[in-house]
């Protein structure tokens, strides 16, 4: 398993413990709501949604519930989220969960119909290889509901020049459209969730006919 050279996994590794006491849990619910409501859009639900950063698998207990026939799966290179995770959900046969990271995604080709990640893009070290992966395991037509935050706006910005050793890849709108573009996406939009907040929900689709 890869390491980042910021170290984040192992930051991740050792918070798994108590991560989900954190007060940061409420703001994180808030952003999951909007990605569980883009999830389930749309005349057919997804047959399989694959959670990527799915830390200790609060979203992927949300997708669950609001699925109730749709099998997930949950990636996460931090072997401790992965284990309270495994806690959470064991003897929950629609639940697969997974150690690695983005850019080898243990999944077939074309075998996801949804991707969504929640404030984990930034963590990603190799974000345009990441989105390549994304791409080839995504079926025609599926989608990428991506949550993070931006560098977009004077507070979208200051992130970006304060990144240090919790995460680095906040891009800007022209950074991002960029990346998806070389990874092979057809088409996206962006939509942010609070005004003045420089989190955005981004929704990026597989061509049909790939």
């Amino acid at each position: 398993m890869k390491r980042t050279h910021h170290g984040d996994i192992e930051r991740f590794d050792a918070w798994s413990t108590t991560y989900d006491r954190g007060v940061g849990q409420y703001f994180f619910g808030q952003i999951h709501r909007p990605v569980l409501a883009a999830a389930a859009s749309g005349r057919v639900l997804p047959r399989r949604v694959a959670d990527l950063g799915c830390g200790t698998g609060r979203l992927l207990e949300a997708l669950l519930a609001r699925l109730p026939e749709t099998e997930l799966v949950g990636v996460d290179p931090a072997e401790g989220m992965i284990a309270v995770a495994r806690t959470r959900f064991a003897g929950e046969p629609r639940v697969r969960l997974e150690v690695a990271t983005a850019e080898q995604l243990p999944l077939a080709d074309a075998s996801v119909d949804v991707a969504t990640t929640t404030m984990s893009f930034h963590h990603w070290e190799h974000q345009e290889r990441s989105l390549q992966e994304v791409v080839r395991v995504l079926a025609p037509g599926g989608r990428l509901l991506l949550a993070d935050v931006l560098g977009i706006g004077c507070f979208g910005r200051l992130m970006r020049s304060l990144a240090r050793g919790h995460g680095s890849g906040y891009r800007s709108a022209e950074e991002l459209a960029t990346l998806l573009r070389a990874a092979g996406f057809a088409r996206w939009r962006r939509r942010q969730l609070w005004p003045g907040v420089p989190i955005y929900l981004v929704e990026a689709r597989r061509a049909p006919d790939a």
